[in-house]
This record gives structure tokens, C-alpha cells and sequence, in this order.
């Protein structure tokens, strides 16, 4: 069994009392807040797991047994992993590869994957027993080009709820007075008409926003902590999106807007929120995390994707008028959640089991009872 894995992945940023800069922590955060959640998750997984960076230098890699990648959507045309394939390459560890994920517009849709990333997968292939991948098309997508060792997970990062299995808050009465959301927008850019649709719909009805790659939007909720002068170019993509004045915009975020870049801080305030919705798969994992109902938007592949094998409570897109307000209440489907409680032992084992096929040993508080045999010392 492997023991002393090093994880190497995106992690949480400790910002309390420091001046980086919004580009330095978004940076350290992979350009995506969400990103820490599957690190963290297996860090707390994996017994004896320590994390690691990128960078792969011999004396990060010194005391471990085993190398594992949390990876996201890894598997598309745009990224080109060959740079990581080259540092694996000089090392002579088991390479895991857990959480990886197909991009595509649609769920028809092969992406063209490029030459350095399928060497990656292959190098992956080769030193381990199975991929981790975030669900059945991505799986699909990796079957296409050769890589056939894949189990369909999910993402690791729901494995933080722990073996007791979600907050029985979940199915408590719920109210739609302390609501928070959050949709999906990227840097300094605009978006589509429906995720701009929701922006105004957080700055119209005063709802709390979740923030996560929107650095525009940051840069208002951070400047107290940076003293950074606001870039003219947030100030223009704000306007842009949520169709106000830069002040009423920046008023706006600083009452409502909310960015984490430590995970505790986020279950912390998703404890205190009755309902969560929008079309972050993350921000929706942190609200189940918390015990705290809610409900994702899928609005693409990766979103079907993992909502479908995770159990997440969903609405689509299309479904939601664009024309009003979007009703809340409607959002909410008791239905739901109650499949997604009944669903996550499923989930669970399924991750146990992948853990285990490959020898990977699993934190004590992460083991089943029944599972002793498995996971015995």
C-alpha cells in the first residue's frame, strides 16, 4: 500500500494578514477558487498525504511512495500537458491521476486532445492501475484515444462530506430568505447571455454572489485587504455584465459579493446560507458539503457530467425563463435531495474502491467498518 502519497494539485491560499496581490492569489489558486476543493479533499483521503507543486523538484518528491495529480478538466484542446509529463518522466514513482475531466461545449462533442496531454495519460497509464475520471463521457473521451484504464468516479471532492454521509440538514424545512448563488464567468471577460442574466439577477434582488474565476469582480472584494487601485479594465467588464453604473456595481460586491480562498471559510459561510443555486459545480458541492440545500444549473457537458454520477441535485438551463425573475422557490426539489442522500454511499464506495485497486491507503476516518479487510495495515 502506498502511504505517503504527495499530492500535487491546487491548494487553498491562508490570505488572513497577507498583501499578495489578487493576480498572485488567483494564481496560486489556478485562475479558479473552485480548484482547492479537490486538492483538499484528497489531502484529508489519503493517509499520509502530503502536497505537493508542480514544479516536481527532487526534494518535494524525497519520502514519498507515490505521486497523485488532482487533475480537473484536463482532457481538451486547448491545454497541452506535456510540460508535466516531462517532469513525471524523470521521476521513477507511481503516477495517479484522480478527479481528470473532459471539456466539450456538449456532451456529443470529442474534444481534440493535444499530443502532450495524451503523453501525459499514457505515462499515467503505464504507472498505475486505473484513471479517476470525473464521469462516463470523460471516460468515453479517453476510451477514443487508447486510454482504456478508466473508472468513473466523479470528482474527489464531495469525499469531504465523510463517511457518516450528508448533514441530515439537508432535508430540513427550507427557507429562501438567506439565499446565496453564483454563475459562471472567467478573468476579465464577458459571458453568455444566460449566465449574464443571473449576474443581474444577484445585483437586482440583492442576493449574496459566490465568486470563483470572476477576477474582475475580485478585484472590488479584495482591494480593502491588496490596497490595489481597481484596474480600468474591471471597471469595464462589470459595467459590461451586470448593466450598472461601476458604483452601484462595486457597491454591490463589497455588501454581497463573496470570495474564499480557504476552504473552511467557505463551508463556514455556506452554514449559514438556507439555500444555494447557479451554475458552479463547486460552489454547489460546498453548499452540500455544509448541509446546506441547493441546486446547480447544468449549462454544459462537464456539468451534466458530474452532476449525473455525483447525485447533484440539478436544473437545466433552459428551463429557468429569462424573461422574469428567476423563481427560487421552483429551484428547490426535496425530490432530489433525498436521491442525492440515498446516492452518496454509492458515490463513497465508489472512490474506496478506486483507492483501493490501486493501493492507495485511505485515512482511518475515511475507511468503512466493512471495508477492514480492504484497508487493513
Amino acid at each position: 500500500m502506498f502511504r505517503n502519497a504527495l499530492v500535487v494539485g491546487v491548494r487553498q491560499v491562508n490570505q488572513h494578514g497577507e498583501a499578495a496581490t489578487v493576480e498572485q492569489t488567483m494564481l496560486s489558486l489556478g485562475q479558479n477558487t473552485g480548484n482547492m476543493m479537490f486538492t483538499q479533499s484528497l489531502l484529508r483521503v489519503l493517509h499520509g498525504a502530503k502536497w505537493g507543486s508542480f514544479a516536481l523538484s527532487p526534494e518535494e518528491i524525497e519520502g514519498h511512495d507515490a505521486i497523485v495529480l488532482a487533475a480537473a478538466n484536463w482532457v481538451n484542446h486547448f491545454d497541452d500537458f506535456g510540460w508535466l509529463a516531462d517532469r513525471l518522466e524523470k521521476t521513477k514513482l507511481p503516477v495517479f491521476l484522480i478527479g481528470v475531466g473532459a471539456q466539450a461545449s456538449n456532451s456529443e462533442e470529442i474534444p481534440n486532445v493535444t499530443e502532450g496531454t495524451l503523453r501525459l495519460l499514457r505515462l499515467v497509464q503505464d504507472r498505475s492501475v486505473s484513471i479517476s475520471a470525473r464521469g462516463t463521457f470523460s471516460c468515453e473521451v479517453l476510451e477514443r484515444y487508447g486510454i482504456t484504464n478508466v473508472h468513473p468516479t466523479g470528482c474527489p471532492s464531495l469525499m469531504l462530506i465523510g463517511r457518516d454521509g450528508p448533514s441530515p440538514s439537508l432535508l430540513n424545512d427550507v427557507g429562501f430568505d438567506a439565499c446565496c448563488m453564483h454563475a459562471t464567468r472567467h478573468g476579465f471577460s464577458k459571458t453568455d447571455s444566460f449566465q449574464t442574466f443571473l449576474y443581474r439577477q444577484a445585483i437586482s434582488r440583492n442576493i449574496d454572489l459566490v465568486l470563483q474565476s470572476e477576477i474582475a469582480d475580485i478585484h472590488y472584494i479584495m482591494q480593502h485587504r491588496t490596497g490595489e487601485a481597481l484596474p480600468e479594465k474591471a471597471e469595464q467588464a462589470v459595467m459590461a455584465v451586470y448593466g450598472a453604473a461601476a458604483g452601484q456595481v462595486e457597491d454591490f460586491l463589497i455588501r454581497h459579493g463573496r470570495v474564499f480562498t480557504l476552504y473552511q471559510d467557505w463551508i463556514d459561510y455556506m452554514k449559514q446560507r438556507s439555500f444555494c443555486f447557479g451554475t458552479r459545480i463547486h460552489g454547489t458541492v460546498a453548499a452540500l458539503i455544509a448541509g446546506t440545500p441547493a441546486a446547480l444549473i447544468v449549462h454544459d457537458s462537464r456539468t451534466v457530467e458530474m452532476a449525473d454520477i455525483m447525485g447533484v441535485p440539478i436544473v437545466r438551463w433552459q428551463d429557468i425563463p429569462c424573461d422574469r425573475d428567476i423563481d427560487i422557490a421552483a429551484l428547490y426539489s426535496r425530490a432530489q435531495l433525498q436521491e442525492f442522500v440515498k446516492k452518496f454511499s454509492g458515490y463513497y464506495d465508489g472512490f474506496l474502491d478506486y483507492m483501493a485497486r490501486n493501493a492507495l491507503l485511505v485515512a482511518g476516518n475515511y475507511r468503512e467498518a466493512d471495508r477492514r479487510i480492504l484497508y487493513a495495515s
